[in-house]
């Protein structure tokens, strides 16, 4: 894949400066803004009914293979997996306050705790976490869910590549299923790391401790059931879905940062968009259009693809999953060999 770098040093204009926010160098109307961040009720429970009753579906349809044969499950029981991933969707609209409208907040609040605990993640963690990766995105030691190595290498990007293929055929599940109960008892034990000792107030962190410890019960729970009754099902429908699941949603999360540059203040420079089917939409909920998101965090999911044809002129061509990793790939290349170099959009040279 043919792409164009620029040295750093010509990006100057695109530094970040502490003392400013992003630049948001695209207009829109106010009052487009403020249709456009209308939510709805209605839409909002659809998605959450719609999404719950998919995977009650291929459960009962995974149990009902194996009631003939185990290896007739296998195909189900990776579809509910992966279906299953894509409550990273659910949870990160949640957390923005999006899906319904603040009359119905209790609810919201009550739907995304539990979103979390399948998701093995504090309500309260997430929400700072995500938070801080607005306003600080692709911020060096300041944005907690960009947190990776400042130079992506072929072979950082080769390994991380692996890890989530095994996670996907199920090798890499113990060592998950063991950071997840080990991030828990962290936390109830009132450990903190980066983020808590930086950016959380003792009630923060007072909150995540209670809400960790309620997670590690649900799930313990889980395992009793499964013990009790004597099958698997609970464990692999709840317990290890999620590493298994997110494993499979990380080949399109993972193109929403990788490989764009570090410390800029445009978000078209750190954020990548991505071209999916219109099942994977439906699933997504709305990170396909990620810039489109990172410019205007207010707009909910349905209104997503309005706002991105309003945007269209002012971004880079969205690429296909494949060509998304094609591209990630092509970057950590050059950084090889040119680790000072960045990959600019063709339409952001202007």
């Amino acid at each position: 894949m043919k792409l164009q770098f620029t040295a750093r040093e010509q990006l100057t204009d695109f530094e970040w400066e502490l003392t400013q926010s992003f630049k948001n160098r695209v207009d829109l109307e106010r009052d487009t803004i403020r249709k456009l961040s209308e939510r709805s009720n209605l839409h909002g429970l659809l998605r959450v009914v719609l999404f719950s009753a998919s995977l009650v579906l291929l459960g009962w349809l995974s149990i009902a293979m194996a009631g003939v044969h185990w290896a007739l499950a296998i195909v189900p029981l990776y579809l509910y997996w992966f279906v299953y991933g894509f409550w990273v969707a659910l949870g990160h609209e949640l957390q923005h306050k999006m899906v319904f409208r603040k009359s119905w907040e209790r609810l919201s609040e009550a739907v995304y705790f539990f979103v979390q605990a399948f998701m093995w993640n504090s309500p309260r963690y997430a929400r700072i976490s995500h938070r801080l990766h607005h306003r600080y995105t692709m911020l060096r030691d300041v944005d907690p869910e960009t947190d990776w190595p400042e130079v992506i290498t072929s072979a950082w990007l080769r390994s991380y590549l692996s890890n989530i293929l095994q996670g996907i055929f199920l090798v890499g599940v113990p060592r998950s299923l063991i950071v997840s109960i080990r991030t828990q008892i962290s936390r109830i034990a009132g450990h903190k790391d980066r983020m808590m000792r930086d950016h959380c107030s003792e009630k923060d962190c007072r909150r995540i401790r209670i809400e960790s410890a309620a997670i590690l019960v649900f799930h313990v729970l889980v395992v009793a059931g499964s013990l009790w009754f004597w099958t698997p099902w609970p464990l692999l429908f709840i317990t290890v879905a999620w590493q298994i699941g997110s494993s499979m949603e990380s080949l399109w999360h993972s193109t929403e940062h990788i490989g764009r540059a570090y410390n800029v203040n445009d978000q078209r420079l750190a954020t990548r968009s991505v071209r999916v089917n219109p099942l994977i939409r439906i699933l997504y909920g709305g990170l396909d259009d990620h810039v489109e998101h990172h410019l205007f965090p207010s707009v909910p999911s349905m209104n997503l693809p309005r706002l991105h044809q309003l945007l269209e002129r002012e971004l880079a061509p969205t690429r296909s999953l494949i060509s998304c990793w094609r591209e990630m790939f092509a970057i950590a290349s050059e950084k090889d060999v040119r680790k000072d170099n960045e990959y600019v959009p063709l339409d952001m040279q202007a």
